[in-house]
């Protein structure tokens, strides 16, 4: 199976601490994979590091691959105008701006091969409710409507790969829910996406392949099946092993 993404010994130093440790991880084509762990297991910090972004100055080490090609030396910008598109925690949309004028300042490139391109249409059926707040503003919409629009402008991009961090954050259980079911759509679909979850329930719902990731180590990785039985995941994320989730690629409501 051909990797779309991928990054060898990647490390992450904010000032002498690591933050993440040595982490090969890999994207492959039409797959979408989780990554897990606690609150401050360095998962943000990762997805950042694979985009090219950051918030401070921090020390980077390690290989990033973008279908075949290292984009390590290049910046954030670059590797978005690659295809590599990140939905940060906190949504990144502008909140005086509406829907629609939000999603008119993405321009779909010229040169899409090997990409996904998504017109106006396709995501109005993957997101009907942005469609009735097209002329809202942002700061109008709620939590999951703000998430699906922040979604809606990066796949207007044309993704070659989609990151999504955090993606339940602030969203009630059904939303969460309903939201990571349209992401496996896209999959379903062809599209690569890496996700970033710290609701495992969620998560291991939709993914096909995990990596649990603890202080910034992965210390576990394999296909989703086989992690919802993972000791580590059971006891510290959800409680019991006999949890009935739907399989990754079964079809969804």
């Amino acid at each position: 199976m051909s990797s779309v993404l991928a990054c060898d010994r990647l490390t992450v130093r904010y000032g002498g601490k690591t933050a993440v440790d040595r982490v090969t991880l890999d994207v492959p084509a039409g797959r979408m994979v989780g990554v897990i762990g606690a609150n401050g297991a360095g998962k943000s910090t990762l997805i950042n590091a694979l985009a090219g972004w950051s918030r401070g100055r921090p020390e980077v080490e390690g290989e990033v691959v973008l279908g075949g090609e290292p984009v390590s030396g290049l910046s954030a910008y670059r590797r978005a105008h690659r295809g590599l598109l990140l939905v940060p925690e906190g949504k990144g949309i502008f909140g005086g701006l509406t829907v629609e004028e939000n999603m008119a300042l993405v321009r779909t490139p010229a040169d899409t091969r090997d990409r996904h391109a998504f017109g106006e249409d396709e995501i109005f059926a993957l997101f009907p409710r942005l469609r009735e707040r097209l002329h809202h503003k942002g700061t109008a919409l709620s939590g999951g409507e703000r998430q699906m629009l922040a979604i809606s402008c990066a796949l207007r991009a044309a993704p070659r790969v989609l990151l999504l961090d955090e993606p339940s954050v602030g969203l009630a259980p059904r939303l969460v829910l309903e939201l990571l079911k349209r992401m496996r759509q896209l999959v379903d679909l062809g599209l690569s996406i890496l996700l970033v979850e710290q609701n495992v329930r969620a998560a291991l719902s939709v993914v096909d392949d995990v990596y649990l990731l603890e202080r910034g180590t992965v210390v576990a990785h394999g296909p989703a099946e086989e992690m919802r039985e993972d000791k580590r995941v059971v006891e510290a994320y959800l409680g019991r092993s006999d949890i009935e989730i739907a399989e990754p690629g079964s079809p969804h409501p």
